[in-house]
């Protein structure tokens, strides 16, 4: 039976209009029933340190639109006795999303949150999983273990695929362009952080908590949509409509300005 987790992910090459752009397809890192979720690197990292401190059970804030919950569920079935609660926004009348069923069946215990202000939601997630002695994972599991987990795969990149060009990556948290910066041999020109619907500042207070401030060689491009509103944009390869497609989207539109080597991250949702 073949391992939930990859060592390393494939390079893939595509031509857009005549320009080379080479795909790191880090949402292959996870194979099912695990989703097909780059950030799952970092919370093996977290889940591995929390389970070493004794912790057997953790809760974790999903969106309606991610698969994080149904990741940590996958990644908690490779750890003795460790259990999983998945806390999501509940609104009125709605199913539950797709993922949030699939982290169920990977035997996660769902936790319906009334959707309202979320530093409110995420709060009333935590006391409930706090209060039955379990670790709430951070929110959009930004933590040190994340960055590193994608510095340690950037440091495996060829540094031929990015010295002197551009790298571009949706950003959420901020944690995996973070990541990039701090682990490419080969050092772009600059780095484009496309939001998926956070400000660009709160992406910059991401970097600058491990270590990043802002530079020229680091470009934040605002989010064009909101988090929740996905877009239809061709893509060649598989990508996730509220995040990987829309810096797609930047690359297409903007690779004539774009320093070659094109460099695409592709983290999945």
């Amino acid at each position: 039976m073949a391992a939930l987790f990859r060592d390393d992910t494939p390079i893939e090459r595509y031509c857009l209009a005549r320009h080379s752009v080479y795909v790191k397809r880090d949402d292959l890192y996870a194979r099912p029933p695990a989703p097909p979720l780059a950030k799952l690197r970092g919370a093996m990292k977290l889940l591995t340190r929390l389970y070493c401190d004794g912790i057997r059970l953790v809760g974790c804030w999903d969106t309606r639109i991610s698969a994080l919950g149904q990741g940590i569920a996958a990644c908690c079935s490779t750890f003795p006795d460790m259990n999983a609660i998945v806390a999501y926004p509940k609104t009125k009348g709605s199913d539950e999303p797709l993922p949030i069923a699939k982290a169920r069946e990977l035997g996660a215990e769902v936790l319906p949150v009334v959707a309202g202000r979320i530093t409110i939601s995420f709060a009333a997630a935590r006391s409930e999983v706090v209060g039955r002695g379990g670790a709430m994972l951070p929110f959009g599991l930004e933590c040190s273990e994340s960055v590193a987990s994608v510095a340690q795969a950037a440091a495996r990149v060829p540094p031929h695929y990015t010295t002197g060009g551009t790298v571009v990556v949706s950003a959420g948290s901020g944690a995996t362009l973070a990541g990039l910066v701090r682990g490419l041999r080969g050092r772009p020109s600059r780095f484009v952080g496309v939001s998926s619907g956070r400000s660009a500042d709160s992406i910059q207070r991401c970097l600058s908590r491990y270590g990043i401030e802002s530079t020229r060689s680091i470009r934040l491009v605002p989010a064009r949509e909101a988090y929740y509103v996905p877009i239809d944009y061709e893509c060649p390869f598989p990508s996730h409509p509220h995040y990987d497609r829309k810096a797609w989207r930047y690359l297409a539109e903007h690779k004539m300005s774009l320093q070659a080597p094109l460099f695409f991250w592709n983290i999945g949702g």
